[in-house]
């Protein structure tokens, strides 16, 4: 019994150990194969090449005056809503007059009061005239004596010093009466333009305080038919536009419309934000349709460059970076650097900085840095070096080096060891992945 049951034990164990290894002959041929490389490629072709800027804005009327009230008081009555059109000099708020118009009543009592003073001291002079002609001849008779003469002649003074102040006691209660006039009027509030109320600030019994500043009760843009965009545009950028350039932009409120512009100012004041240095550009745009409205944020595109006809090559193919397996051709060490014509660049080149051409201004060949691409060679790819021109969000153009029209380049490759996932990889003028649009040429 013992010695079956020490076989059985012995053959369940080879059974096991047969089993195992015939498992691990099939991981190994599993691991072992290799699934062919497959490649997804796009032409190089010729077409058009633009190099933009881009900034982002924000829609603003033309004109926006703010309305505020010089004197304080309570609201009594309003003239006007948020959206009201209304028209120049158009009542659009009342401040409660009652204590103004009791201080012009106040102010009128008062002059009458300094214009009373002022005939009562013509008398005065008048009769002080009169006692001093009458002393001067019994002076000379010497009647009365030099005293006497004196007092005359001082009470003349004293009169005619007294119808001085009388006077411009007259002409300060007409002043005061001027001011308390115009205060009366200022608590009746009128529209300085002509134009659409953006934003109402007060209410019926609200009480404004004009003591230190005039508070704003209403804002008003005058003509919302035109309008501008102010852009902040990156110093970079700001010397590749003009005044009366063309541009577009578009708005969340109307995805997929693109609004027409033109560039009216780029102001030279510059504004920095964590050392960001940003220029305000102002677009000026058609607002007929009244679509457009006050805040909306504005994304602007103008192209600074485009290029008709030229070839070009699509981003996406120099965003693809291959493992060492898939190169065709391994540059000895030293070597890796070094394309056509002694240029530098490589591997490992970042190509034409973001900012136009990169073979000088007109991007027609010059100085300018080596970008590469890799064309198909069966399993393997080759490397392809040119030297790229200014691009756009899809195509970059190709100034000189191995590319051509109807050349094959890779976009991606899947399967073989890589296990098909597209290696990161940086575009010119970029770092890794930093720019997935393509380089930023404008």
């Amino acid at each position: 019994m013992a010695s079956a049951s020490k076989r059985r034990s012995t053959f369940t164990v080879a059974i096991f150990c047969v089993l195992v290894a015939a498992f691990g002959v099939v991981l190994w041929r599993r691991a072992s194969q290799t699934t062919p490389v497959t490649f997804r490629t796009a032409r190089v072709d010729r077409g058009a090449v633009e190099a933009t800027v881009t900034a982002t804005g924000q829609l603003n009327a033309v004109v926006t005056v703010q309305v505020g009230s010089l004197v304080s008081g309570t609201i009594a009555k309003l003239g006007a809503d948020f959206n009201s059109e209304v028209k120049q000099g158009q009542v659009i708020a009342q401040i409660d007059p009652t204590r103004f118009k009791a201080a012009v009543a106040q102010a009128e009592a008062g002059l009458k009061s300094a214009e009373a003073a002022l005939v009562h001291s013509d008398v005065a002079v008048r009769e002080a005239k009169i006692e001093l002609d009458r002393a001067k001849p019994l002076f000379d008779q010497k009647v009365i004596g030099g005293a006497d003469m004196d007092a005359a002649r001082s009470k003349y003074d004293q009169a005619v010093a007294d119808r001085a102040s009388a006077d411009a006691q007259v002409a300060q209660s007409r002043a005061s009466l001027s001011v308390a006039r115009v205060d009366l009027e200022h608590t009746t509030i009128t529209a300085p333009i002509s134009g659409t109320v953006l934003q109402r600030a007060v209410d019926i019994g609200q009480t404004v305080a004009a003591s230190m500043t005039a508070p704003v009760l209403f804002t008003i843009a005058q003509d919302l038919s035109r309008m501008e965009v102010h852009a902040a545009v990156d110093e970079a950028d700001v010397g590749k536009l003009r005044e009366g350039q063309e541009a577009t932009f578009t708005v969340d409120a109307y995805p997929g419309e693109t609004f027409p512009g033109t560039i009216f100012q780029i102001r030279s004041q510059p504004t920095v934000t964590q050392n960001v240095v940003t220029y305000d550009a102002v677009l000026r745009v058609e607002n007929k349709t009244g679509k457009l409205r006050p805040g909306m944020t504005a994304s602007v595109r103008a192209v600074s460059q485009r290029h008709e006809g030229v070839l070009r090559v699509p981003n996406s193919a120099l965003r693809f970076r291959p493992t060492a397996d898939l190169l065709a051709e391994k540059p000895a060490e030293g070597q890796k650097s070094g394309p056509p014509g002694g240029a530098g660049g490589g591997p490992g080149s970042r190509g034409p900085r973001s900012g136009g051409s990169g073979g000088g201004a007109d991007g027609k060949g010059g100085g300018g840095r080596w970008a590469k691409a890799y064309t198909p060679a069966g399993q393997k790819v080759n490397t392809v070096r040119f030297r790229p021109g200014i691009a756009d969000d899809e195509y970059t153009e190709v100034l000189t080096g191995g590319l051509k029209e109807g050349d094959e380049v890779v976009l991606e490759a899947t399967g073989g060891a890589q296990g098909g996932a597209p290696p990161s990889g940086g575009l010119p003028g970029s770092s890794g992945q930093r720019n997935q649009r393509g380089p930023r040429m404008f």
